[in-house]
């Protein structure tokens, strides 16, 4: 990317255009295009973006969080991440809440982690469509 291009968009992004955030926090997460990796940059853009609503933005936000990639590990925020872009529709997201209840001792919170699966499997996330729903019910016996 241009010096100059680079520095627009940095001045959208900052200026609070969520599409810009979002490719800068892309960008910069994945090492992508001209921009190397830079995982400090990319938590701020993609913060910017997902505080503004972008689903893919809470998603990598969520997963830097349940991975602590760049950041400290925290499962609480990652979970919050997850859920925002998983009510968006993103289907790994729905899968993450998913996961993330199933291993609640509570059965409605059990329950609401079975749903968030199947609407992951519905949506075309092939490990939620591979998810061995057996083993859950055997638990709840």
């Amino acid at each position: 990317m241009e010096a100059e291009k680079l520095q627009l968009a940095i001045e959208m992004a900052e200026g609070g255009n969520i599409e810009a955030a979002a490719y800068l926090g892309n960008q910069y997460y994945f090492g992508w295009g001209e921009l190397e990796l830079d995982l400090e940059k990319a938590l701020k853009f993609l913060t910017i973006a997902a505080e503004g609503g972008h689903a893919m933005s809470q998603f990598l936000l969520g997963h830097m969080y349940g991975a602590g990639r760049g950041v400290e590990r925290d499962s609480v925020k990652a979970f919050e991440w997850f859920l925002k872009a998983a009510e968006q529709g993103i289907p790994e997201a729905m899968y993450n809440v998913g996961g993330a209840l199933l291993q609640s001792s509570d059965p409605e919170k059990k329950a609401e982690g079975k749903q968030w699966m199947i609407r992951s499997a519905n949506a075309g996330y092939d490990a939620a469509q591979d998810y061995d729903f057996d083993d859950e019910d055997e638990d709840d016996a």
